[in-house]
């Protein structure tokens, strides 16, 4: 009776241990929360951004102001949607298109130098940009490629530039990550989304930026600081991004 009172409990510890080591899945319970307000802060200035939304949670418009150094400087970005697809427009009414699908993957920006996006299912594989030149025939393009095992962007090559990236693997992606959060502010959708946390970006082996979260009751991302290597020459960049959510 004694040997199997202790055998249920080495069965109970056991699987206790399993569940505490397992890893965050695809079903993320973050990943479509919605961001209210996102402060920006780096080297004295920043911005204040309020994040509106519309129709299927897609993002209206988001409106800044500037902090710190940059007080007294103000913008937006104004979403215009059609079919899949939407506008963007800023403060000083420049207005360019950016082409989606309707699993919300961007497929095309079309700005000076126009982005273009390929994907295998739902993990982008490359990036072209095509870049205007003042020779024949005027145009050239450079592509990123981008390489991700088990959910997660492994590495990517540029220019024969390599990045690897290394993650949280206890903690999911979501959108106020370092992946997520600096497209999102550019296109207000990001193209990269990983499972797991990103936490470092390396190039060439050598590190270039470190990612440091902090998290509120429920798990979200209430802060993120970004440290980017600036190789003992000057000290050590670092940004910070501070969330609210709806």
């Amino acid at each position: 009776m004694k040997t199997t009172h202790l055998a249920i409990i080495a069965s109970v510890l056991f699987f206790a241990a399993i569940t505490a080591c397992k890893k965050p899945s695809n079903n993320n319970p973050f990943g479509s929360a919605l961001i209210a307000t996102v402060d920006y802060a780096h080297n004295g200035g920043g911005r204040h951004y309020d994040l509106f939304y519309g129709a299927y949670n897609n993002l209206d418009s988001m409106h800044w102001t500037g902090t710190g150094t940059s007080a007294g400087s103000s913008g937006y970005k104004k979403f215009s949607y059609f079919g899949t697809s939407f506008n963007i427009t800023d403060e000083t009414n420049f207005t360019y298109s950016v082409y989606a699908n309707s699993a919300g993957q961007i497929l095309k920006v079309l700005v000076t130098d126009t982005l273009g996006f390929s994907y295998d299912g739902d993990q982008v594989r490359q990036m072209q940009e095509y870049l205007h030149t003042t020779i024949y025939p005027f145009y050239g393009y450079r592509t990123t490629y981008f390489y991700w095992k088990d959910g997660d962007l492994t590495s990517s090559s540029l220019d024969n530039i390599s990045s690897g990236f290394d993650y949280d693997l206890t903690r999911y992606g979501q959108p106020g990550d370092a992946f997520r959060m600096n497209q999102f502010l550019l296109y207000g959708r990001s193209y990269i989304k990983t499972i797991h946390l990103p936490t470092q970006l390396s190039r060439n082996n050598v590190w270039s930026e470190k990612y440091l979260y902090q998290f509120d009751g429920s798990g979200r991302i209430s802060q993120m600081l970004r440290i980017s290597n600036n190789l003992g020459i000057t000290p050590d960049d670092t940004a910070t991004f501070a969330y609210t959510y709806r």
